[in-house]
C-alpha cells in the first residue's frame, strides 16, 4: 500500500521517481510515500522537543528512543554527548554515552538522567534482545579516562585495528534489564587487521534475528567500513553476524553490501521479513554541510543480500518544518534511528537525528513524527 502527502516540504530537496509501483521491488519492499515508496512521510516536528542543551553550551549527537518496559509514560533517549562543553568537531575523545528521559511522550523534550558510558564512547544504539531478555547497548570507542582540558586536537589514540588517529574503530557492547544499570561485555567486534576495505569498523547497527518462528540467539550487525584511517575518504556499509550479541562477529561478505559513499546505517526487519536500512549519504553534494541530500533507503529480501540502494528518491533531507510554522534547513543531519509501532506492524512512527545548524559549532538531537500513526500512538498513551 502507498500513502501520499499533498505537497513536498522542499520540492528541490525530494526526488519523486516517476516509475509505476507495480511490484514489491518497485516499492522498495516498503509502504512509504513517493511513487516508489522510498520517502518517509515526515510531519512537522515540535520546537524544543528532542534533546537540546545548546543553551547550556552542551552538544549531543544522534539518539535511539526506547519505551520504558515498566512505565508506559516514560521514554528513554540514548545518545552521544560531549564533555567540557565541546562541539561536534571534537567528538573524539570528548564523546560519552548518556541517557535522558521524557515523561511527555516519545518526542520529548528529554532531560539528562545520567552517564551510561564515559569517554570515549560514541554513536550508541540500543535494541531489545528477546533471546536474552536484555537490552543491548552497542557503541564505538574505548576507555579514555582522562581527556585534555578544554576542547582541542589531541595526540592520536587507537581502540584497535583500523584507526590510529581517532579511536573510532571497534565496537563494544553492554547489557541491561532495566535501561538504568548496565554490564560491560567489552569490545565485541574489532576493526579488521587484514587491511581490507573495512579495516576501520565503526557506526554499528545491531538487529536480533529472534522471531516468533525462530528462537535464535543470532545477532546481525550493520556497520560502516573504510580502509585504514579512512585514508581515501570513502565509506561503505557492511554486515556481520554472530551466534549471540557478545560475538565474535563474522563479516558476511568480502565486499561492501552498499558501495555508495555512505555511513550511519540503521538496520531493521519489517513485519513481512524483509530487511531495510536508512543510511547517511556522503556523496558529492550531500551531507557534511553540503546538503540537502542526506537520507537514503536500502532494502533486501534476506539480510545477506542482495541489497538494493535507492538513490532515486530521498528518504529525508536536511530540511525540517515545525508545528509553529517555522522551518530549519540544517547544515548536517545524520545518525538516523527509527522508533516503530508496538502493535507488531513495525510501522515507523518517529525518526531521531543528530543535527547541526548552519555556522554553528554546536549540535543537538531532534525527533520528528512520521505519518498519521505518530499522533495516534501518542494519543493511545494518554498524552
Amino acid at each position: 500500500m502507498k500513502f501520499f502527502v499533498p505537497a513536498l516540504l522542499v520540492a528541490a530537496a525530494i526526488s519523486h521517481h516517476s516509475i509505476a509501483c507495480t511490484t514489491d521491488d518497485d516499492c522498495n519492499l516498503n509502504g512509504w510515500t513517493a511513487s516508489d515508496c522510498g520517502q518517509l512521510d515526515l510531519r512537522p516536528a515540535t520546537r524544543y522537543t528532542g534533546y537540546n542543551r545548546t543553551a547550556e553550551g552542551i552538544s549531543s549527537w544522534g539518539a535511539k528512543i526506547i519505551h520504558d518496559p515498566f512505565d508506559s509514560k516514560t521514554f528513554h533517549l540514548f545518545m552521544a554527548e560531549f564533555v567540557n562543553g565541546c562541539g561536534l568537531n571534537y567528538w573524539s575523545p570528548y564523546s560519552r554515552v548518556i541517557r535522558s528521559t521524557s515523561s511527555t511522550g516519545p518526542e520529548g523534550p528529554y532531560h539528562f538522567d545520567g552517564e551510561v558510558v564515559g569517554t570515549f564512547a560514541h554513536n550508541p544504539t540500543v535494541v531489545y534482545s528477546e533471546a536474552d531478555q536484555l537490552y543491548i547497548l552497542i557503541h564505538i570507542g574505548c576507555p579514555v579516562t582522562v581527556v585534555p582540558e578544554g576542547c582541542s586536537s589531541t595526540a592520536p589514540f587507537s581502540c584497535g585495528p583500523g584507526n590510529t588517529y581517532a579511536g573510532d574503530s571497534g565496537i563494544s557492547a553492554w547489557s541491561s534489564t532495566d535501561l538504568r544499570n548496565w554490564t560491560s561485555h567489552g569490545q565485541v567486534m574489532p576493526g579488521n587487521a587484514n587491511g581490507t576495505w573495512d579495516s576501520d569498523t565503526t557506526n554499528p547497527s545491531p538487529f536480533p534475528l529472534w522471531s516468533a518462528n525462530d528462537h535464535t540467539d543470532q545477532m546481525l550487525m550493520a556497520y560502516r567500513g573504510c580502509i585504514w584511517n579512512c585514508a581515501n575518504g570513502l565509506e561503505h556499509i557492511g554486515i556481520a553476524v554472530a551466534s549471540n550479541f557478545t560475538g565474535p562477529y563474522t563479516r558476511a561478505h568480502g565486499q561492501p553490501i552498499i558501495t555508495e559513499n555512505t555511513e550511519d546505517p540503521f538496520l531493521w526487519r519489517d513485519k513481512r521479513g524483509n530487511f531495510h536500512m536508512l543510511v547517511h549519504s556522503l556523496d558529492s553534494g550531500d551531507g557534511l554541510g553540503h546538503g540537502p541530500n542526506v537520507g537514503y533507503h536500502a532494502y533486501a529480501r534476506n539480510w545477506d543480500g542482495e541489497w538494493t540502494y535507492n538513490n532515486n528518491t530521498l528518504a529525508y533531507s536536511t530540511y525540517v518544518s515545525f508545528t509553529d510554522g517555522t522551518a530549519t534547513n540544517y547544515s548536517r543531519r545524520e545518525r538516523p534511528q527509527l522508533f516503530f509501532s508496538e502493535d507488531g506492524n513495525q510501522t515507523p512512527l518517529f525518526i531521531a537525528n543528530g543535527v547541526q545548524e548552519v555556522d554553528s559549532p554546536q549540535s543537538y538531537t531532534i525527533v520528528q513524527p512520521i505519518g498519521d500513526g505518530a499522533k495516534e500512538y501518542i494519543k493511545s498513551l494518554g498524552f
